[in-house]
């Protein structure tokens, strides 16, 4: 057995070859994306659709399962989304519009971790703004604060279309908590023109259309649950046209065409006018 302490020196000549094989997988993992989206448009796959939420979700938690020590849970998920994103170009350009009401910067941050520090974003004060951007397409992604009752802008029923260029929710920041960050208790939704993807372990958000009062909550989860449907009111807003309009988180990926939801809107007519899936998401790693 050796006696060799290794002296500094040599420890930073084994950094250094470290680095230099850490940047040649960088460069083969940038090449293999290539490959992906030379073979997507050669195959003419997904129309077109290259964000992969519940793909990317899948990746970031097979890591996190096998990490150890060494680097926080925060930073590997950080190193992990700047090469995500930043090889989003070699498929189609990305954009994020950020909703910060008062030029606030914590969701701007919060986006900024997620999405990358060389992905172009745009400051919009409105939530309605950041829809149109997406809407529009100067924008790939919309950060949207998250709802709650009694705010002044509404904006999550205005995603409660069946036309298939609505915006949908295809995740929700943060997705590993950060407690020393000034962020952790932060939460968004992200928003974008193409469709959520189920992940393995995901939340379905859905707009309900009441006929009566908004107090009939009660009722509103018992017939959720006939239908199998496990679920948590999360606002709701009453529009000008005096139907109470609930958001409502469900447990598990559930399409607008599932059977599921074909049977709580029937379930009651006098109650329930309509039922819409608004997306989907990820369910963030917890706090280890």
């Amino acid at each position: 057995m050796s006696d060799h302490i290794p002296s500094l020196a040599d420890l930073r000549r084994e950094i250094d070859v470290l680095d230099d094989q850490i940047q040649d997988l960088l460069r083969r993992r940038a090449e293999a994306v290539q490959r992906v989206a030379e073979t997507k448009r050669t195959e003419g796959g997904s129309d077109g659709v290259f964000l992969r939420p519940g793909r990317e979700a899948q990746i970031l938690r097979r890591l996190l399962e096998r990490h150890r020590t060494g680097l926080p849970p925060a930073a590997l998920l950080r190193i992990w989304r700047e090469m995500i994103s930043s090889l989003y170009d070699l498929q189609a350009p990305v954009k994020v519009a950020v909703h910060a009401p008062n030029k606030s910067a914590a969701r701007w941050d919060l986006a900024r971790d997620f999405y990358g520090s060389t992905t172009p974003m745009q400051l919009c004060t409105t939530a309605t703004a950041v829809i149109r951007a997406v809407n529009s397409q100067p924008a790939t992604l919309g950060v949207m604060a998250m709802p709650e009752d009694g705010e002044k802008e509404v904006w999550w029923p205005l995603l409660a279309s069946r036309a298939e260029d609505t915006p949908r929710i295809i995740a929700r920041l943060p997705f590993v908590p950060n407690p020393r960050g000034r962020i952790a208790e932060l939460g968004c939704y992200v928003i974008a023109r193409t469709p959520p993807e189920e992940s393995g372990e995901d939340c379905t958000l859905i707009v309900v259309y009441m006929n009566e009062d908004a107090s009939s909550v009660a009722r509103l989860n018992s017939l959720l649950a006939q239908a199998g449907l496990e679920s948590r009111v999360l606002a709701q807003h009453r529009g000008t046209s005096g139907v109470a309009r609930m958001l409502v988180e469900v447990t598990g990926f559930v399409p607008d065409s599932d059977d599921r939801m074909a049977a709580f809107r029937a379930a009651d007519p006098n109650l329930i006018s309509d039922a819409v899936v608004i997306g989907a998401y990820p369910v963030p790693v917890a706090e280890s």
